[in-house]
């Protein structure tokens, strides 16, 4: 069972370390196993990156992986997967998850038809 997904209100920013530059992107969705997000313009290969994510319950620092861009949906979107992060950075996702379900923020799957996590 694929772990339940956000829709993320109010355009958050998560900022993107790619190594000797950092990248801001709109925050679409997200779930407890990753999410998806949307760059200003087209980005080339993307394999892991450290993400900073700005949480209702603090900040969140993980590393992600991306994963392949898909032909139909949301312009110069990509999905992404945590790989890693802390203890401290799991709790504080998990709580902001679980408000944002309590807000009715959850995704209808049965309405989904793009890879975001």
């Amino acid at each position: 069972m694929r772990a339940p997904r956000m829709r993320v209100p109010n355009n958050e920013l998560v900022k993107f370390n790619l190594g000797s530059r950092h990248v801001f992107a709109i925050l679409v969705r997200l779930s407890m196993t990753g999410g998806l997000v949307q760059f200003k313009q087209p980005m080339a290969d993307l394999a892991l990156a450290e993400a900073d994510l700005t949480m209702t319950s603090g900040p969140v620092n993980a590393l992600v992986e991306f994963l392949k861009p898909q032909p139909v949906g949301i312009a110069n979107s990509r999905a992404f997967r945590f790989v890693a992060m802390d203890d401290a950075d799991f709790t504080r996702l998990a709580t902001t998850l679980q408000a944002m379900t309590k807000q009715g923020w959850t995704e209808d799957p049965r309405r989904s038809n793009s890879a975001a996590n």
